[in-house]
């Protein structure tokens, strides 16, 4: 009788699937889906750009397809020439799966900083924060090489990764169509992503396994705090234009109102206020250029 011998899955095989190249791909698809040298908003918007207000608005996955869609020929070029003269040497590095852990927590790394400090409207796009989070990794693989952590400051193609860096970064400052804040998210995640998790140090570390939990806590806690905002004051407002109990209500405008002007206290004046120079001009705005307009499906 002939026995069939059991399936082997080989964890090296799936390790060595080209990471790079398949983020690559999506890049250039989602550019012609989308249009590659003049997307329209109501496209990208489809296809997922992010904005703070539509994360809380129960579309949190717009945290991580943001980093596959691009403004224009220009960002996409930029962006694609930058992940293949990075990714493959780092992917090789650290091993496929690592890299596609590190592209992931980096771009929602950099959205949530989105979240965090754009304003609710405010539409972002690109690789860009994803590829600052790669950088991140490469300065988190050199501290781990080295005899000590900051020993590959002793050579020079470290300290050049690190003055790209700076450099990118203060162009970022000076260009404001630049997400500046996306860039630097996706650097911190990125850097602490593979110091903590990813490229475990030469010698066992006592601390490291707080350390870990610490930052995946805080990672944990942002993020949750991105798809529920429950301070700010596009959160606040259209969960109380959605409940039905007249006091939750009442309280939750109130705190949109205080927390859109900054004021200590609000009354019905100030909602009204509200409604009528904040909401209703905003979701005039949305509604012209083809936008969803929050709480409507």
């Amino acid at each position: 009788m002939e026995t069939e011998e059991p399936v082997k899955h080989d964890a090296s095989a799936i390790d060595g699937i080209p990471v790079t190249m398949l983020v690559a791909i999506a890049y250039v698809t989602l550019a012609f889906v989308t249009d590659p040298f003049s997307p329209p908003p109501q496209k990208l918007e489809t296809w997922g750009w992010v904005t703070p207000m539509l994360v809380a608005d129960g579309e949190p996955w717009r945290l991580l397809t943001a980093a596959f869609l691009h403004g224009g020929i220009v960002h996409l070029l930029l962006n694609l020439s930058a992940l293949l003269a990075i990714g493959p040497a780092l992917e090789r590095s650290i091993g496929s799966l690592r890299y596609a852990a590190l592209y992931v927590v980096a771009a929602i790394g950099g959205n949530v900083a989105v979240c965090f400090v754009n304003h609710p409207l405010s539409p972002v796009v690109g690789g860009s924060g994803a590829l600052f989070g790669m950088l991140g990794g490469l300065v988190a693989l050199n501290m781990r090489s080295g005899r000590h952590l900051f020993s590959f400051l002793d050579f020079e193609g470290p300290r050049r990764l690190l003055s790209t860096i700076a450099v990118n970064l203060a162009i970022g400052f000076l260009l404001p169509f630049i997400s500046n804040t996306a860039h630097v998210g996706g650097l911190v995640s990125g850097f602490l992503v593979t110091f903590l998790f990813l490229v475990p140090p030469r010698r066992p570390v006592d601390s490291l396994r707080h350390w870990r939990a610490a930052v995946a806590a805080l990672f944990a806690s942002c993020v949750f705090w991105s798809i529920v905002p429950a301070t700010r004051w596009d959160r606040c407002w259209y969960e109380g234009e959605a409940t039905k109990d007249p006091v939750r209500r009442a309280a939750l405008l109130r705190a949109a109102a205080m927390a859109a002007s900054g004021a200590a206290a609000a009354d019905d004046g100030d909602i009204e206020a509200m409604r009528h120079e904040v909401i209703e001009p905003i979701e005039q705005q949305l509604e012209e250029a083809g936008r969803r307009v929050p709480g409507r499906r």
